[in-house]
């Protein structure tokens, strides 16, 4: 019972979400929650969940989750690696929620399902797919306390034994379908296809055309040869010693990177995570820095992914340093991997909110690309060095900062037909389109990502845009004319 007079108390039970296929939260636990001091039933906690999840309404899911783990926002800070301000300022709409991999740190330390981002969980690794998920019920435990009469373990129990066997989820009435890139890059893990070895001169010319194919954003049909490259190489390599086998784990840990940075592009975090892990140990097996730089670079694209931002850009930083192209005289080439890394690393240090090590990290690319004076270097196969996409690489600096005002003046700077490739053009548009959206504007949001689709159709099927044109159907005040038949032509819905 609680004592009169005093504050109200918290019934020592579990409580848990249950989502269903019909977007339905099921109520499941106690009676009472405290958050912050305010007594709430959790009927009417999990409503609001519900309403602002329904309405992707990012900012007020995140508090209402904070409030009912009875965390403060600098507690939460702590657990997901951000400052109380920017908490706070992701709580009041300051700061847009629309970067995928800030709403899966967010929900990894709250301990909820990203589908209450509008995110879909990553795929299981090594399952196959495609059954239905017309029954699934997918239990989390919200708050960890005790549970008086004993039948919480029992309940929870039945419930996941009830997902047992079933490889389609259903999060908030969104069924994951199979997916043939998703497909062909678990297939990609499993190393063996039948696939015969094949003359690494070949094998190159393979991979070299799957880069052009990503620089041109047909990731679908990069994924195509993912597989048979992986399978071919890993034969080469086992049936070869000495400089041939060194060669073949090379090639490896090149294929490796660009199956990384496709799982990022098509929000399969868990598999980049598995494919940059893969590169990085080929590469550094092989000990030559070109391959280590590059393979550095997609793992730290996937750290910065699942939330490790510190981590991420320590390693990219580190990576960097021991290329030796910080002061005297360098390569050209190392110079485009010395300013490519620390792009990337500039990334993850504004994910993370640290401004200071951000802008000094894209400064010293910058730095980079001036003194390749004007050259434009390939770095590896998935895109070119040079100052235009250095700039680009600031406009998501500054608004991964919250600074979208500073991100589209430098929008304003890039010279666009030195970008090089169409996935380079289309960054420069879609990060831009971000800010608009930052400033709430929208309709300059959908014009820059009609420029995208034009060219590129398939970065704005990718996750994260995906997310933003949700975004922007939601918007307050008059929806632009064709952002509905965009929304469908993604898959975005609102």
């Amino acid at each position: 019972m609680c004592a009169p007079g005093k504050r109200p108390c918290v019934l020592r039970k579990s409580i848990f979400l249950a989502f269903s296929p019909d977007a339905a939260v099921i109520y499941r636990g106690c009676d009472i929650v405290q958050s912050q001091g305010i007594m709430m039933d959790d009927a009417s906690v999990l409503a609001r969940l519900r309403r602002a999840a329904a309405s992707g309404d990012h900012a007020a899911v995140l508090r209402l989750a904070r409030q009912a783990h009875r965390l403060t926002q600098a507690e939460l800070a702590r657990k997901c690696g951000y400052s109380a301000a920017t908490i706070s300022r992701f709580e009041t709409g300051r700061r847009r929620l629309t970067d995928t991999s800030t709403l899966r740190a967010l929900a990894r330390a709250l301990d909820i399902p990203p589908g209450l981002f509008g995110l879909a969980p990553p795929a299981p690794i090594g399952l196959s797919y495609g059954s239905s998920a017309s029954s699934v019920t997918n239990v989390v435990r919200l708050i960890d306390v005790d549970n008086e009469d004993g039948d919480g373990d029992v309940r929870r129990r039945e419930m996941l034994v009830s997902m047992g066997g079933l490889s389609g989820l259903a999060i908030a009435g969104t069924a994951l379908s199979p997916d043939g890139v998703r497909t062909r890059l678990e297939a990609g893990l499993a190393g063996d296809t039948g696939a015969p070895p094949l003359p690494l001169p070949e094998l190159q010319r393979r991979l070299s055309g799957a880069w052009k194919a990503f620089t041109a954003a047909r990731y679908t049909a990069v994924s195509e040869h993912v597989p048979g490259m992986i399978s071919s190489a890993t034969a080469g390599r086992d049936a070869s010693a000495g400089l041939g086998r060194v060669k073949y784990t090379a090639f490896l840990a090149d294929v490796y990177a660009m199956a990384c940075e496709l799982s990022v592009k098509q929000g399969q975090d868990g598999l980049a995570w598995v494919y940059g892990d893969r590169a990085l140990q080929a590469a550094r097996e092989t000990g030559m820095a070109p391959s280590i730089a590059a393979a550095t670079q997609s793992a730290g694209m996937a750290m910065r992914r699942m939330g490790h931002y510190t981590a991420a850009t320590d390693l990219l930083v580190h990576t960097a340093l021991g290329l030796g192209a910080d002061k005297g005289t360098a390569s050209s080439q190392a110079l485009a991997s010395y300013g490519s890394l620390l792009c990337t690393a500039a990334y993850a240090a504004a994910q993370h909110g640290d401004r200071h090590q951000a802008v000094d990290l894209i400064e010293e690319a910058e730095s980079a690309a001036r003194r390749l004076n004007g050259a434009v270097l390939q770095n590896g196969g998935r895109q070119r060095f040079s100052a235009a996409n250095v700039t680009v690489y600031r406009i998501g600096v500054h608004h991964a900062l919250g600074e979208d005002g500073t991100a589209l003046t430098y929008a304003g700077r890039v010279q666009q037909h030195k970008l090089g490739t169409p996935e380079r053009h289309a960054r420069f548009c879609i990060d831009p389109a971000r800010a608009w959206e930052g400033q709430g504007k929208p309709a300059r949001a959908f014009e820059a990502l009609k420029v995208a689709e034009r060219s590129t159709p398939e970065e704005l099927r990718r996750p994260s845009v995906r997310a933003l044109v949700g975004s922007l159907l939601l918007a307050p005040g008059p929806t632009p004319r064709g952002l509905r038949e965009m929304a469908t032509r993604v898959g975005a819905t609102s």
